[in-house]
């Protein structure tokens, strides 16, 4: 592969009312067989070699006809659906289409996809392609997973590498790259070897960049930040820290292109629904077929080589619509999004199958106990009356237990509403051991 055969660009596209961005780049995508097939089985348009011998290796030529006859009801199916304006009407057109289907038993492969923090890059057995991708930036979970990556350890390094290989291609002599090719199957260790020459050059402006957007994230959405940083919109608080840091933040915050139009547009697919002979004509259609304006997209692009610029336009766009955050857990100190701004803790696993949401509730409870006796004194109460209805339900009833439980809830209401205080609490509980 000539280093010019690589395409570094990275398009960034607003997608519903900009809470969302799609992101088209070259990664090196990883697949277990030795077909390279494409995210959707029933697509061939980038892989129609390898899908067609796939096919004709792994299905008899019953089945090879039965396929060939599915996709053409499937094409009649995508021609007329478009036409229909409910979703009854789809779902009437799906049962009669789906009816004339053959059965088939499908042995899709598995996708190409991009490589984890979970996958054992030393013992994984497959092939690695160079091939177009396209991630969905949820409100900044591409940041979020950039920010976790711990680039002490090889193995995150290398998921960084694969994933965002175009910025590092410039750091590989022309006998590197001479031996890889673009859409072909690659083995994995020619890979590694390429991201071990770059890895140590390459680590500490990467780890720098890392701290930056860390200081960023906090800056925006920490929670021990003072007072008068809190008393600023999100808005307001980006400002301030680009204005701090610009110097650092201006090598990636300038690098790009506009590419589009400043217009918006229907899918192809719509746009036959949509033909018309005048405007009149058109409103109506719009007006049936896109009552809400949800299907509606903007027409224009961000285009840039640089993997920093794509993250703090990820981490601007949030800011601006203000639909997420970005937080650090509490417990395992990974960043992750949320959209509740009282989330403390993410939902990762911590240890014994618990996440780190349920070990946090459990150690604000014991915070609450030792800062709160009265609380301490009914969980230990309601501990023990439970454990008495359920050995000795002949002496203690279930109703008296639900009588207590209510009343002792009741007052836990009335603390949080300011109706009762804790000293109140304390001293009905010892009337009601």
């Amino acid at each position: 592969m000539k280093r010019t055969d690589f395409n570094k660009e990275i398009k960034i596209t607003s997608l519903i009312d900009g809470k969302l961005l799609g992101l088209e780049l070259k990664s090196i995508l990883y697949t277990p067989n030795k077909y390279r097939i494409p995210v959707a089985f029933s697509d061939r348009v980038n892989s129609a070699d390898d899908t067609e011998k796939y096919i004709s290796e792994n299905y008899s030529k019953e089945d090879q006809e039965k396929l060939k006859h599915n996709e053409e009801i499937d094409n009649e199916f995508l021609a007329k659906v478009i036409e229909l304006n409910s979703d009854d009407e789809i779902k009437k057109l799906a049962k009669e289409y789906k009816a004339k289907c053959l059965d088939v038993d499908y042995k899709a492969p598995n996708a190409l996809r991009c490589l984890t923090t979970d996958d054992d890059i030393e013992n994984l057995s497959g092939y690695l392609v160079i091939d177009s991708n396209a991630i969905l930036d949820y409100s900044g979970e591409t940041l979020a997973e950039f920010l976790n990556f711990d680039f002490s350890k090889f193995n995150n390094f290398f998921v960084f590498f694969t994933k965002y290989f175009g910025m590092f291609i410039d750091s590989l002599s022309e006998e590197d790259l001479e031996n890889l090719e673009i859409d072909e199957l690659t083995d994995i260790k020619l890979i590694i070897s390429l991201a071990v020459k770059v890895y140590e050059n390459s680590r500490e402006n990467i780890v720098q960049i890392q701290n930056l957007f860390k200081k960023f994230v906090d800056f925006l959405y920490g929670y021990n930040n003072s007072q008068a940083l809190k008393s600023l919109t999100l808005k307001q608080k980006f400002y301030v820290f680009y204005e701090q840091n610009h110097k650092d933040l201006d090598d990636f915050s300038q690098s790009y292109y506009h590419k589009g139009l400043f217009n918006f547009y229907y899918s192809s697919t719509d746009l036959e629904y949509l033909k018309h002979k005048d405007t009149t004509e058109l409103i109506e259609k719009i007006r049936k077929f896109d009552a809400n304006g949800s299907k509606i997209c903007s027409g224009y692009g961000i285009i840039t080589t640089n993997i920093y610029t794509m993250f703090y336009i990820s981490l601007y766009n949030i800011v601006l619509n203000n639909a997420a955050m970005i937080r650090q857990c509490k417990n395992c100190h990974r960043y992750f999004t949320t959209t509740k701004s009282n989330t403390y803790y993410c939902d990762n696993i911590y240890s014994q199958n618990k996440s780190c949401k349920d070990v946090g509730n459990q150690l604000s409870q014991k915070r609450k106990e030792t800062k709160e006796p009265a609380y301490g004194k009914y969980r230990s109460i309601y501990s023990k009356k439970a454990t008495l209805l359920s050995r000795h339900p002949d002496i203690y009833s279930r109703k008296a237990y639900e009588q207590w439980k209510k009343e002792a809830n009741q007052f836990m209401n009335d603390i949080r509403h300011g109706l009762k205080t804790y000293d109140e609490f304390d001293k009905w509980l010892d009337k009601n051991k």
